[in-house]
């Protein structure tokens, strides 16, 4: 199976260089490459995540290496003309010894770098059904059935690819198709494993804010159920036309193969749906929150100072037919105050609000810029007509209300893994007395 043009190959390796420049950048702005720092030893603190971490990591590098040597060794042969008079690129038997010498290596590179993908989303289709079957007690990810099938699948993944490579090398041409083949083969079954997944997910959602989760936890949850949606249709465009091509090249004839349009075509999809899946898997295991990282929360207006805003007159009312008068309450996104803030805190006497703007739009969403005045610590606040009203409060967009969230994120049912929720591969222990997250 020595199908691909030099140009497909290039596509890759033009799509790997471009997600390698991306994922340097996020990674620096995510936590200035922390995550690839190892810490203490053992499992915890962050040791399953440096692994996880350094596993996807390993999987781009190789894909690097693999699909730039790759090209260059096919531009340097270029084609050859059949007896029909047509140009097909050179098999591997003809190629010359200096160059035919590194194709097994980067075909080993090649099975390394696919195993490496098979168990960021192997680990991931497991630890989402450990979610969604938990029960009454409350279990932990490394105690749990579905860790030690991540870690069989891990073990077989890591030994099976290299493996079809050792075994199959002694023919070049078809040792890549059975890569393919096997490879395909794995990952195709994972995501349509995942598909049962994306079915459970809206239930696990809804159970997620009955038991009180944080706004931002569920807000998060619902990113990565859309992210996995779009992943899980760039996966099967990336193991379907692989998969295609080694049954193709396994077998006596190779019609596809053998066609330059249909051999290049399936070989771009491919490319196409690796990289754009594996663009969506660093999105989900290393989320950057813009509101964090810029320093804001979402707080309570005290009604004291809320009466002293002027709304502004517009055509537009904003529709709060649902918003009764025990929860209206304004709310603001503001600027949490910060060791690391370089800004200047506020002089004595200052007033301790400043520049309280609301606006509202036709659809009935609040628009509230950037505040200066800090969130205030005490759970409730007593306005100047004596009645308490609980904070902090959130406009729902479907309902067109204010709402309260459950703020104490305690309540029985929600899982600890849950309530500090941040990406599937940032797991840590949890101590037996109190269900906390282990630090």
């Amino acid at each position: 199976m020595g199908s691909g043009s030099p140009t497909a190959y290039l596509s890759w390796a033009i799509l790997a260089c471009l997600f390698s420049c991306f994922l340097v950048f996020h990674l620096w702005n995510y936590d200035r490459f922390q995550c690839l720092k190892w810490s203490e030893s053992g499992r915890q603190p962050g040791a399953f995540k440096r692994f996880m971490s350094y596993t996807y990591i390993a999987t781009l590098t190789l894909l690097v290496v693999f699909s730039v040597a790759l090209t260059f060794i096919k531009f340097k042969e270029g084609y050859v003309i059949t007896p029909e008079g047509s140009l097909f690129p050179k098999p591997i038997e003809l190629y010359a010894p200096s160059h035919k010498k590194w194709v097994l290596p980067l075909l080993f590179v090649f099975s390394v770098a696919w195993a490496c993908e098979i168990v960021t989303h192997w680990e991931e289709l497991t630890f989402w059904l450990f979610l969604l079957h938990q029960g009454p007690r409350t279990r932990l990810w490394f105690d749990s059935w579905e860790f030690r099938v991540w870690l069989l699948g891990t073990v077989v993944a890591g030994l099976g690819m290299p493996l079809t490579t050792l075994i199959a090398r002694r023919q070049l041409d078809t040792c890549q198709a059975w890569i393919f083949l096997v490879g395909s083969s794995a990952s195709m079954t994972t995501t349509i494993l995942f598909l049962y997944v994306l079915a459970r997910f809206p239930e696990f959602l809804r159970r997620v804010k009955v038991d009180g989760g944080e706004p931002s936890i569920v807000l998060r949850l619902v990113m990565f159920y859309q992210l996995n949606f779009g992943r899980v249709l760039f996966r099967f465009l990336f193991t379907i036309p692989l998969f295609i091509l080694a049954v193709d090249g396994v077998q006596g004839s190779h019609p596809i193969n053998q066609d330059p349009f249909w051999s290049d075509f399936l070989i771009m999809l491919g490319g196409i749906g690796c990289f754009v899946s594996s663009f969506i898997t660093l999105l989900i295991f290393f989320p950057r929150s813009l509101t964090q990282e810029l320093g804001y929360t979402t707080a309570l207006i005290p009604t004291s100072i809320a009466d002293k805003t002027q709304m502004p007159t517009s055509n537009c009312v904003p529709n709060t037919q649902h918003i009764s008068s025990s929860k209206n309450v304004p709310t603001t996104i503001v600027r949490a105050p910060s060791v690391h803030s370089s800004e200047p805190s506020q002089s004595e006497g200052a007033p301790e609000y400043e520049d309280i703007t609301h606006r509202h739009s036709c659809d009935g969403h609040v628009r509230i810029r950037r505040q200066t005045w800090e969130q205030t610590p005490d759970t409730e606040v007593q306005p100047a007509n004596g009645q308490y009203l609980e904070t902090p409060y959130m406009f729902d967009r479907h309902s067109r209300g204010l709402v309260r969230p459950h703020s104490d994120s305690i309540a029985i049912g929600l899982h600890p893994y849950v309530r500090t929720f941040r990406s599937p591969i940032d797991i840590c222990d949890i101590e037996d007395d109190n269900h906390s997250p282990a630090r």
